[in-house]
């Protein structure tokens, strides 16, 4: 038992060491995503106004499924969302500026992965699919999203890719959730269409870490927040160019962003012009009235809303233009003159003045600054940032065979585009090809899940652990190596992995080896071994470049995943191994994996085998003689006298039938060395003679030699 009782706690003890000791180093760090706070929540967006008026044809047809949705008569006058009509639209006509004959519908479903070390899977395949549709001729993309959002940069890095385009009429189809950053890539695409039900928006960014999702800091956030709001506003503004209209309101996208922007909906009389309009703008047009009262969109009940607006200072940088932002907003007023220093395009919101009071009509609140804004597919369609197709509900078809539906002649609803045949109508094209993600794409996002990549690291350490202690067993060799490359190759490609961290983990395999064949005991080559292992496979979970700064909130968090992946892959493998060891005599395929050595008589000399075994204590004392029944590797057995015992040799191998010497007894280790023939006393010289005469010859058995 010597042998099988000090590796197996000295490894174990080692690994978890060297992982606690990285673990503290990373301490309770979170990362920064674009996830959705209602989306994590489950609390989805309240006060819907959408109904169901036609019914969805099993067989393609002529006709629509039209969702109710307030809207806008011909005139121009807003007319509200209640009630149910029946009734049905005629084929949709694609607008001259968005028809195009060959469309290319590139899907973005699931969770956006993070960028690792500016790349990430998400991120990559979209621009691969965009290149594809540029090569193959496309005339249009319809990015069909489907989201609950992801890490930042990650998003800009699509948001990118859509505007650098050669093809620039691109349309993002929600369908049915653009939730946080996939509420960001919509707002970069040309248009917006969408399904029913849809839901939309809810972007400030979260901390999510190994606790789950949090606020993130104030500091942190100031930090955070200008590269989006800087999105935002080049979307917006890029939209309203190209409509030619302030169609698009900055105020309304912004607050999609932040959690603290108050704000009502108000009419142009004279031009029509819908915008969103602050507190302050509020006070002034409409002096007296009250602040209070409902709003369209959800808010968050219990939430602190938004502070004075007198009280709060947009930030000004010297030299530039002054900048305004939505009054009362904290957060917003710290980051909109950075976030305006790279704009291009000039905004082209209307100013509110005292003097045109009278020219403004109050439409409602459009929400209460408690909460980032979520929009509904009718809320879409009612605020302008829909480009559904609308139809008049007309005459008798309007009510149907319902005599309590709320409809009129002359409301006006939204057809939403509910399958790949309603795009082909809406974009009057006459070819249309999906670009999903290839297999290897997914199988990369697979294999670089934290949970996948904690149980190949689980996986690897046991397989190794085994083949170490029992060297010639192929089998648990092949195991880890395959575990190895599953771990390692992936993050390669995509950039979570450099040569040196591969470096660095096969050079701490190649330091337990020495430890265990070369220099047995522990020793500076075991530590160092262990260490090597350890931070190699930590230094994978981190990106290039993020390591050159370990303090920076991303740095920090990937650091703690990593501690936390690989402390929970060491337990798990710890008891992995301690399972193997005491069972491994009875498990059918692991007590085969051992190559024998050709002059060995014993089946089941292997290491862990004898793990299997206890007694009551060591039958041997230091000084004492005896024979090598099996070679020490360094771990075999030995024969004292009439006792057979496990023992470990104390430095390199000892080949069986040598001569051996007892120099180290303890309750874990039984160590011993070659010893001079001299020294041999006679009772050793006759078991050694018995040995040579029982050597087993054609028909003897494994049985033969446990007689002994």
């Amino acid at each position: 038992m010597g042998a099988s009782r000090v590796l197996l706690p000295r490894f174990i003890a080692l690994v978890a060491l060297a992982m606690l000791g990285i673990s503290s180093v990373a301490g309770n760090h979170l990362s920064l995503n674009l996830l959705s706070l209602k989306q994590l929540s489950l609390n989805q967006a309240q006060g819907s106004d959408v109904a169901v008026a036609g019914e969805i044809d099993s067989e393609p047809s002529l006709t629509k499924p039209i969702v109710e949705s307030a809207g806008q008569d011909a005139g121009g006058k807003e007319v509200g969302g209640n009630g149910t009509a029946r009734a049905t639209a005629p084929l949709i006509s694609a607008a001259a500026s968005r028809q195009a004959n060959n469309v290319a519908i590139i899907t973005i479903h699931g969770e956006i992965d993070g960028s690792r070390g500016g790349r990430s899977v998400m991120a990559e395949s979209v621009r691969r699919r965009i290149r594809t549709a540029e090569r193959a001729g496309a005339d249009a993309i319809v990015f069909d999203i489907n989201t609950p959002g992801g890490e930042v940069v990650a998003v800009l890095g699509i948001c990118k890719a859509i505007r650098g385009s050669s093809i620039q009429n691109t349309i993002a189809w929600i369908n049915t959730d653009a939730y946080s950053g996939g509420a960001i890539i919509a707002m970069a695409c040309r248009e917006i269409v969408t399904n029913d039900p849809a839901s939309f928006g809810d972007a400030m960014p979260i901390a999510f870490g190994a606790g789950g999702a949090s606020a993130i800091p104030d500091e942190i956030l100031k930090k955070m927040l200008p590269p989006l709001v800087e999105e935002v506003l080049t979307s917006t503004r890029r939209h309203n160019e190209y409509a030619n209209g302030y169609v698009r309101d900055e105020y309304l996208m912004l607050s999609v962003v932040a959690n603290d922007v108050e704000l009502w909906w108000v009419r142009d009389k004279v031009t029509g012009t819908r915008v969103a309009i602050d507190r302050s703008e509020y006070e002034m047009l409409f002096p007296g009235l009250p602040t209070g009262g409902s709003s369209r969109l959800a808010g968050a009940p219990g939430t602190a809303l938004p502070p004075d607006a007198r009280t709060v200072k947009t930030e000004q940088i010297p030299g530039q233009a002054p900048v305004t932002s939505p009054a009362g907003s904290q957060k917003l007023a710290g980051v909109m003159a950075r976030a305006e220093q790279n704009q291009s395009l000039s905004t082209s919101r209307p100013q509110i003045k005292v003097a045109d009071r009278d020219r403004w009509e109050l439409l409602g609140k459009i929400n209460d600054g408690s909460a980032a804004s979520t929009f509904s597919a009718s809320d879409l369609y009612y605020y302008g940032i829909a480009a559904n197709p609308s139809t008049e509900v007309a005459g008798q078809a309007a009510a149907g065979n319902n005599p309590n539906s709320s409809s009129k002649p002359g409301r006006i609803v939204m057809v939403p585009l509910r399958s790949d045949a309603d795009i082909q109508s809406f974009m009057g094209a006459k070819h249309l090809v999906r670009l999903n993600s290839n297999w290897s794409e997914g199988l990369v996002l697979f294999m670089t899940n934290i949970v996948v990549r904690g149980v190949l690291i689980a996986i690897f350490l046991m397989a190794l652990f085994v083949e170490l202690i029992n060297p010639g067993a192929m089998l648990p060799g092949l195991v880890a190596v395959i575990a190895l490359v599953a771990l390692i190759a992936p993050s390669m490609l995509i950039g979570m992995a450099n040569w040196w961290e591969v470096a660095a983990i096969l050079a701490g395999i190649v330091l337990l080896g020495v430890e265990i064949f070369v220099l047995p005991g522990f020793g500076v080559s075991g530590g160092l071994g262990l260490l090597l292992l350890v931070g190699g496979l930590i230094a994978t979970f981190i990106p290039a470049g993020q390591g050159l700064f370990p303090n920076s909130p991303q740095g920090q968090s990937n650091l703690t995943w990593a501690a936390v992946t690989i402390l929970l892959a060491g337990g798990t493998a710890g008891v992995g191994i301690y399972f193997i060891a005491k069972h491994f005599g009875s498990i059918p395929i692991f007590n085969k994996l051992i190559l024998q050595d050709p002059g060995s008589r014993v089946e089941d000399e292997s290491f862990l085998s004898a793990m299997a075994t206890l007694d009551d204590g060591p039958p041997v004392r230091i000084g004492d003689l005896g024979i090598a029944q099996t070679p020490l590797r360094p771990s075999g057995r030995i024969v004292v006298g009439e006792a057979i015992v496990d023992a470990v040799a104390a430095f390199g191998f000892i080949q069986m039938g040598s001569k051996i010497r007892v120099v180290e007894v303890s309750a874990f280790r039984i160590a011993v060395e070659l010893a001079e023939v001299a020294e041999v006393k006679p009772s050793e010289e006759a078991g050694q003679r018995e040995l040579t005469e029982r050597e087993p010859t054609g028909g003897d058995t494994v049985n033969d030699v446990e007689q002994i």
